[in-house]
This record gives structure tokens, sequence and C-alpha cells, in this order.
């Protein structure tokens, strides 16, 4: 039997720094998608940087995001087949594009492009940072992912791109309802208002401009998933949680801890010599871990408070 594909689930995960191993966990809950019989789509677009290939086992892109961008290939012809039954890929091009250098108009096209893929889940493996384009990208999607480590740079940076995305949603959705100039003006002036933070600017607006519920449900329904890498004690879980609850206090952002994924030194040392054309094995625990990850995602589950376990 033939599967049919009413709307694909578009799955972004991002990152406030490099080095998270973040396109190695979007290429490992594609897997564990594809091991649903689902079929996937992973597009690297993590442009300036793609490696999404090499944790498949290709050793050289014969096609790319470059064709789609210079040669105005469809995005259909840059498929790939991997390996894994139901699983494909569309690589990057870290030698002719970076976010920046991307045109608005081309954005907009690639975003339509994607919409119009054939499969289940399309996972975008997006590059670290907070561009513009990087967290118009992340918007893009219906799941938003962000992958971090146990380290206060790494936090702090995740922080920032979680806020920055929120802003950016909040000011795309000011300007739809022609409320952009109020509530810049609110801003500005927040002290007299005795506005502290975003969740008192979002208070204001809907107590001054109560006629306008659409807005609030929009973000009401924004939503981040948090997963944690390279855990290495019980007590960096709590770190999770603690990411959690200053997205709720300070930004009034619904983030849900998805999971953890617990450090193996040999398998990132093994990871960092595996050559193209290479199968990469990771061990029972990390893909139960990443399994586990995946399926709360899907069911916008989180581990709870307790129930945590390390090793």
């Amino acid at each position: 039997m033939d599967m049919k594909y009413i709307d694909s689930e578009i799955w972004a995960i991002a990152g406030g720094k490099g080095g998270t191993g973040k396109s190695f966990l979007t290429s490992q809950m594609a897997v564990a998608l594809a091991e649903k019989n689902k079929k996937v789509i992973v597009i690297d677009t993590d442009f300036g940087g793609a490696n999404i290939h090499s944790f498949f086992g290709l050793k050289k892109k014969t096609s790319s995001l470059n064709l789609f961008f210079d040669d105005k290939e469809p995005l259909q012809n840059l498929i790939i087949e991997t390996d894994i039954k139901n699983l494909s890929i569309i690589p990057g091009d870290y030698n002719a594009i970076t976010i920046d250098s991307i045109k608005y108009m081309q954005k907009l096209k690639l975003l339509r492009h994607i919409k119009k893929l054939e499969a289940d889940y399309i996972l975008l493996d997006l590059g670290a940072g907070s561009t513009f384009n990087t967290i118009d990208f992340f918007l893009l999607a219906d799941k938003l992912t962000v992958v971090t480590v146990p380290e206060i740079t790494a936090i702090e940076n995740l922080f920032q791109f979680i806020r920055n995305t929120y802003f950016r949603k909040l000011f795309f959705l000011l300007g739809v309802y022609g409320l952009k100039n109020k509530a810049k003006e609110i801003w500005k002036n927040r002290k007299k208002h005795k506005i502290t933070n975003i969740i008192g600017l979002i208070d204001f607006i809907k107590t001054e401009l109560d006629d306008n519920p659409a807005i609030l449900a929009e973000l009401s329904d924004f939503s981040i998933n948090i997963i944690l890498n390279k855990l290495r004690n019980s007590s960096e879980i709590d770190q999770g949680f603690s990411i959690r609850s200053l997205c709720l206090k300070y930004l009034g952002v619904n983030a849900l801890f998805s999971g953890y994924v617990e450090y193996d030194f040999q398998f990132w040392k093994n990871l960092s010599l595996i050559q193209p054309n290479s199968n990469i094995n990771i061990s029972p625990r990390i893909k139960k871990e990443i399994f586990q990850i995946t399926e709360n995602i899907i069911n916008e589950k989180q581990i709870k408070i307790g129930t945590a376990r390390y090793g």
C-alpha cells in the first residue's frame, strides 16, 4: 500500500551555539521516526556549516541546496536516499552559501517548496545563532526544538535564541494585526506603564486591546521543546527544568523539557574519527534516550521532575 501524505509535519532543530550535537540528534531523531514506518526528509539548512550528510555515510554531495538557489533546480530533485528505509536527505552546501547571503525572496521560495515535499515528517537542521534568517526558518516549523549542553555559556546562548525567536514571533503578529507601532510606543514608555518584561507587555496589550484576542491565542500556541545533550551526571538534569522555568518566568513561553542524552566518551571519540561512508553505531542507551525524546516531541510531553534518572 502506498503511503499518503496529507500534510507534512515540519520539525526545526536549532541551538544557541555550535558544538551541542544538534546535527547528530537531528539525524537520530529522523532515524527514530523512519523506524516508525514514517517517510522522513532531513534538510540541511545549516548554511555555512552543512554536515548532515556525514551522519548518513554520504561522502559526496551530488546535489545540494546550492543548486536550488543558483540553478533553480526543483527541491524535489535534490532529495538523496539514504541506506535507512523511509529516510532521505537534502544536503546543504557549506562552500557556496551562508545564511546571511540568502535574499528575502529566495527564503520565501524555499519555504514554499519545503511545504510541498511529500513526507510524513520534514526535519530542518538549522545553524547555530540568532540571525533573522535562522529564526525565520525555525518559525516555519510545526514543532520547534532546541538543543543545548549543560554549560553556562551554552545555556545563556540558548535563552537568548529563545528570547529573540519569541520577540520575532511577537512583532510579526503585531504587524499582522496592525499593532506594531502601538506596542513599540508601550514598550518605549514601559516605566510609565510599570512594565518590566515581555510578559508585562503582553498583559498590557491584553488589557488595552482586548478586542484582538486572536494575537493572544497565537502566542499561547508558541511552544519550544528543549533537549539537553552530553550530560555527565544526574545533577545536570535539573538544568533542563531550570531552562523551562526561565522561559516561563521571563518570557511566558511554554517550554517543554523533552529529554536528555547522557555523555558517552567512547561514542563521541569514535564519532570524531568516522570517515565518509562509515556507519555510525550508537549504544542501546543513547538510542533509547533519543527514541524517548522523539516520542515526547510527537506527543507534546516532557519528562517530569523526580522521574528522570541518570545512568
